[in-house]
């Protein structure tokens, strides 16, 4: 018998209990606390027990702006953290495990009913998110990402993992005098923060890209055993640098920056073999190196050079209240007129209009 209960961020040592950041740091209490603070949604954790096992799934409250099809009641749909979906434990020893006796899709399906949400969207984990119990025909590859075998070790992964550009390009960043090392202090933190600004720039990034100083020093100072920066010097000068979490076994490079007056010396390739050099010999298992916003472009390239190793970056949708949704949508595109939604955009009523192109 299934016994869910909600909780949120102010529920601390519940949170840290039942989903501690050793076993998924993007759903632990420190990560979503910030990201709450960044996103303005609120956070939950919608916790599950039978027979000794717990599922426990982190997600983000949305609001869904009022509507008079709603006759005044609220509804929300629901995203989640990066690599994460829901997780199944052993309640006693805390480890992972992979069967759920108890019906986790109905107890969720129901919660959303009850409390008007209309959709939900998961970044599901590769490894850790247990899939088994979500609804299957709404789970879909998404894309390609990279990942490192750690469990090599430094000379293996050198001659193995790293590809021959990446190896030249690496040897090239060492011999010019490129040094790696984790940020110290917060003026490390400020560092990196004005070169991800200036990076941002360069790409022009949307807006939500551009991040606060205040969202990198929450990190540092709040998550010290879960993220770290790993900075590129030279000529004593910061040029580039790295933000990754980790947890009891697997590294995710989250974010990288880099000052592009000083790509010739490949400070990224300098970073980010430290950090494989310094995670393999701690023990970790694996480095997730993302993907890319095109498959096969230049981003993605690059990752590839560190790994042959490929795993897919599945996502869930799956829509609740069909009658709600249908609606939403279509009052969304009336407001558009003559122009096309961002096509496979998901929930599509918060999709992005275009006009529309002639057939080439």
């Amino acid at each position: 018998m299934t016994n869910p209960i909600l909780i949120t961020t102010e529920d601390a040592e519940t949170w840290r209990r039942v989903l501690p950041a050793d076993a998924c740091v993007m759903g632990s209490l420190e990560y979503t606390r910030i990201q709450e603070r960044q996103l303005g949604q609120s956070a939950r954790l919608f916790i599950a027990e039978s027979a000794g096992t717990r599922v426990a799934y982190p997600f983000f409250l949305r609001p869904i702006p009022a509507n008079p099809l709603f006759q005044g009641r609220a509804y929300w749909d629901t995203t989640t953290p990066e690599y994460t979906g829901p997780m199944l434990f052993d309640i006693d020893s805390g480890e992972q495990v992979s069967s759920f006796p108890g019906d986790f899709l109905g107890d969720f399906d129901r919660f959303c009913l009850e409390q008007g949400i209309v959709a939900e969207f998961i970044h599901l984990n590769p490894w850790n998110a247990r899939v088994e119990l979500l609804d299957p025909g709404c789970v879909g590859v998404n894309r390609e990402i990279v990942y490192i075998d750690l469990t090599l070790g430094e000379e293996a992964i050198w001659k193995q993992s790293l590809s021959s550009d990446t190896r030249r390009q690496t040897r090239q960043s060492l011999d010019a005098g490129v040094r790696a090392r984790r940020a110290k202090s917060t003026e490390d933190v400020l560092a990196f923060h004005r070169l991800h600004h200036q990076t941002m720039e360069r790409r022009t990034a949307k807006e939500q890209y551009y991040l606060p100083e205040d969202y990198f020093l929450a990190i540092f100072e709040t998550m010290p055993k879960n993220a770290f920066f790993m900075l590129s010097e030279y000529q004593d000068r910061i040029v580039a640098g790295g933000l990754y979490f980790e947890d009891a076994t697997d590294v995710y490079w989250h974010l990288s920056a880099f000052d592009i007056d000083y790509s010739k010396v490949r400070p990224v390739n300098a970073f980010h073999f430290e950090t494989i050099k310094q995670t393999s010999l701690a023990g970790k298992k694996r480095i997730l190196c993302g993907g890319a916003h095109q498959p096969g472009d230049g981003v993605f390239r690059f990752k590839a050079g560190f790994s042959p190793l490929r795993v897919p970056f599945e996502i869930y949708k799956r829509i609740h209240a069909p009658g709600v949704y249908a609606a939403l949508t279509e009052a969304r595109s009336l407001e558009h007129p003559g122009l096309l939604p961002e096509s496979g955009f998901f929930p599509a009523y918060r999709a992005r209009f275009s006009e529309s192109q002639p057939p080439s």
